[in-house]
């Protein structure tokens, strides 16, 4: 399944269960946009006066990692460019400590400043890259290669080490 993907620099990709939505509150939007703004260039950094971003970054973005660590939520950070992608899904064997958790069976690719301002302003339609209604419920690895190319892969996948929130 190929979709078009647009980053102005301060965004990223999320791969999300439908289900998990409703998951994210007021707080962990938050810490999405402060997660996505990798070297504090947007009004965000005045909420932290005489901190260093590297700090405030990693202390206010706890919550949101752990979400993703958990299997909700997978977060790509991009760089600004475009780019052509594509998402298949297989069932070859994968080293990857990412995955993803498809509860519902409907999964959701969109950028994550997207995703931010329809939670927050639920009026708003939001404007996803690429649903998939139909997803074996289960666990997925993921393996990618920056985001042009990502493949869930339905298996077995050992949690203790999960990394779901990949800087590009």
């Amino acid at each position: 399944m190929n979709y078009d993907y647009r980053c102005d620099g301060i965004d990223g990709l999320v791969l999300i269960d439908e289900k998990y939505l409703d998951e994210i509150d007021d707080n962990l939007l938050a810490e999405l946009d402060i997660i996505l703004d990798r070297d504090g260039k947007t009004e965000l950094i005045h909420d932290f006066p005489n901190e260093k971003w590297k700090d405030v970054r990693k202390r206010e973005t706890k919550n949101i990692v752990e979400f993703c660590n958990s299997g909700k939520m997978v977060l790509f950070l991009a760089n600004k460019d475009e780019y052509n992608c594509k998402i298949t899904i297989s069932d070859t064997k994968s080293d990857s400590y990412t995955y993803i958790d498809v509860e519902s069976g409907k999964l959701i690719v969109i950028n994550a400043s997207e995703l931010v301002q329809c939670l927050a302003y639920p009026e708003l339609e939001m404007e996803i890259l690429l649903k998939i209604d139909n997803v074996d419920r289960g666990i997925y690895s993921v393996k990618y290669d920056g985001i042009k190319n990502i493949e869930l892969i339905k298996e077995r996948v050992h949690f203790s080490d999960a990394h779901n929130v990949i800087e590009l």
